[in-house]
């Protein structure tokens, strides 16, 4: 998957960027602190963009377990209740990103899905868990556990 230019393409994007001008300030004013975060701990979302992939999984502090689908696609409709149940119970140590592939070909060739559903497991940029297919709880939670376990 590696030997991929598009993926390769999309993972040299993906680069830490220093925090400059007014967030640095925004950022030296919380330095000290004590604040919570209205934002939950796990956080289910959609992706919008290429972009947005980038922002929201590639760069994500967490691993992130990526659902490939589509609307028309059954089993992805059978999938979906059981990676957001996980993901409800791993709250805080990973996220859920949805990818409709109708949408977004370009993330769909990049990560070389031919068949839906495709689940990824990415963490700190990489790809290190997949499967493909309508597979059983079990199989599911095993993906999860190496997932969190990388």
């Amino acid at each position: 998957m590696l030997n991929n230019p598009a993926v390769r393409s999309l993972l040299q994007q993906v680069v830490a960027k220093p925090v400059v001008g007014r967030h640095a300030q925004q950022l030296a004013c919380t330095v000290g602190r004590n604040f919570h975060s209205s934002e939950p701990a796990m956080e289910i979302f959609m992706v919008n963009s290429e972009d947005d992939f980038k922002n929201k999984v590639m760069r994500s502090p967490v691993p992130v377990i990526v659902n490939f689908h589509a609307e028309w696609c059954e089993p992805c409709h059978s999938l979906k209740p059981l990676l957001e149940k996980i993901a409800q119970e791993n709250e805080g140590h990973l996220h859920l990103a949805e990818v409709a592939v109708d949408e977004h070909l370009d993330l769909l060739h990049a990560f070389e899905v031919t068949a839906v559903p495709a689940v990824l497991g990415i963490h700190r940029g990489m790809v290190v868990e997949k499967f493909v297919g309508l597979v059983s709880h079990k199989e599911v939670k095993g993906f999860v556990d190496k997932l969190l376990n990388k």
